[in-house]
C-alpha cells in the first residue's frame, strides 16, 4: 500500500472535518476521499464538492457499495460511533474517530470488545498527545517525580453561541467537560497517568441555565492521579478572550506549557523556553491524522498514540467529572 494513493471516507463531515481534517487531508497528500457520509445536505454537498467523492446519507449503504476503502474518518457528533465502527471492523477498515470515543461507558466497553475481537485499530483525536511540545515537555521530566499539576481552559463559546445547539444540551454533547475538557483531561493522563479519583464543581455565573442551555458554562475539578499526584483542571465557555496552558510541578522545576507550541519554566539550574513551529495544513491537528495515515499506509500502529481503549479511560474520567457535580462528592473514576 506504500506507493499508492490511499482510498478514504468520511462519516460526519461538519465543522470539525470541513475546517480541520479536511484540509489537512490536503496537506499531508498521498490520500483520496472517494466517500462522504452525512444527514446535513448543506455539509455533505460541500465535501463532495471539495473531494470529487461519491454522497450518502447513510453510512451502512456507504460501506456496503464502497468496496476499496483503505480507511475510515469518523467525525460525527457523539451519539454516532458504535454503530460506525461495528460496521467498518467488520469490514477490517481501521478508523480515525473524533472524540469523546463514544456517546456513553456502555457503548465504549461495547466499541472496546469489537475492537478487540476484530483486530482493527481505532485511533481515536486526542491531538494534544502528538504535539511536538508535548514530546519535548515529557522529555524534560522523563526521570522526575510529578506532584502537582494545574491545567486551565478559557474561551468563549457560552458567550458567541456560534457553536451547534447541541453542544449545548448536555445530555448531547456532555457539555464542556466532555466535548473540550476531555482533550486536556487525556493530555493530562498522557503526562502524568490514570486519573483514578475526581471531585468537580460547576457553576452557572455568566450564562443561567435554560431550555437551550442545559450545561454548566464553567467548572473547576479536583484531581487525584494513581502516582498519587494532585492536581486541578478549571474550565470555562464563558471567558471573553482565550487561556490554555498546562503546569507541572516537583522538586526540582516548574514547567508551563501553552497550548499548542510553547514551554517554559525552570529545571534544576536551567530556565526553559522554547517555541514550536505551527504545523503545516489546520493547527494541531495535522499531527494526529499524518500518524493515522501513515499507519494505514505500513500496517504498523504502534505510532498511533490514543488507541481506543486507553482513549476509553478518558471518557470515564470526564463521565465522572460530570458526575460528580451532579451528586456533590468526589467520584471514582472507572471504566
Amino acid at each position: 500500500m506504500s506507493g499508492r494513493e490511499l482510498r478514504l471516507a468520511v462519516v460526519g463531515t461538519g465543522g470539525i472535518y470541513l475546517r480541520m481534517h479536511s484540509r489537512n487531508l490536503q496537506a499531508i497528500g498521498g490520500n483520496k476521499v472517494i466517500a462522504v457520509c452525512d444527514v446535513d445536505e448543506a455539509n455533505l454537498k460541500q465535501a463532495m464538492e471539495f473531494h470529487g467523492a461519491r454522497g450518502y446519507n447513510d453510512f451502512g449503504e456507504m460501506l456496503d457499495k464502497e468496496r476499496d476503502i483503505d480507511g475510515l474518518l469518523l467525525c460525527t457528533p457523539p451519539t454516532v460511533r458504535r454503530e460506525v465502527i461495528e460496521l467498518a471492523a467488520e469490514r477490517k477498515i481501521p478508523v480515525f474517530c473524533e472524540k469523546p470515543p463514544a456517546r456513553s461507558l456502555d457503548d465504549a466497553r461495547a466499541i472496546i470488545e469489537i475492537v478487540e475481537k476484530s483486530g482493527v485499530p481505532v485511533s481515536v483525536g486526542f491531538m494534544y498527545r502528538y504535539l511536538p511540545s508535548v514530546a519535548y515537555l515529557k522529555s524534560l521530566i522523563r526521570d522526575e517525580k510529578i506532584n502537582l499539576v494545574q491545567s486551565t481552559f478559557l474561551c468563549s463559546p457560552a458567550l458567541t453561541r456560534k457553536a451547534p445547539g447541541w453542544f449545548f444540551i448536555k445530555e448531547k454533547s456532555g457539555g464542556h467537560i466532555v466535548d473540550q475538557a476531555i482533550h486536556v483531561i487525556d493530555l493530562l493522563r498522557f503526562i502524568v497517568g490514570d486519573i483514578e479519583t475526581v471531585h468537580t464543581l460547576g457553576n452557572n455565573v455568566i450564562c443561567e441555565k435554560a431550555e437551550d442551555f442545559t450545561i454548566e458554562d464553567s467548572s473547576s475539578t479536583n484531581l487525584r492521579f494513581a502516582s498519587g499526584a494532585s492536581g486541578n483542571h478549571t474550565h470555562s465557555w464563558a471567558y471573553r478572550k482565550f487561556v490554555a496552558e498546562i503546569t507541572v510541578t516537583g522538586a526540582e522545576y516548574r514547567l508551563t506549557l501553552a497550548l499548542d507550541f510553547k514551554v517554559n519554566g525552570w529545571i534544576r539550574d536551567d530556565n526553559i523556553e522554547k517555541t514550536f513551529d505551527k504545523p503545516p495544513g489546520a493547527s494541531h491537528h495535522y499531527y494526529e491524522l499524518k500518524v493515522f495515515l501513515d499507519a494505514l499506509r505500513t500496517g504498523d500502529f504502534s505510532g498511533v498514540l490514543s488507541p481506543y481503549r486507553d482513549a476509553a479511560k478518558t471518557l470515564a474520567t470526564v463521565i465522572a467529572m460530570n458526575k460528580s457535580i451532579e451528586s456533590g462528592k468526589p467520584e471514582r473514576v472507572e471504566l
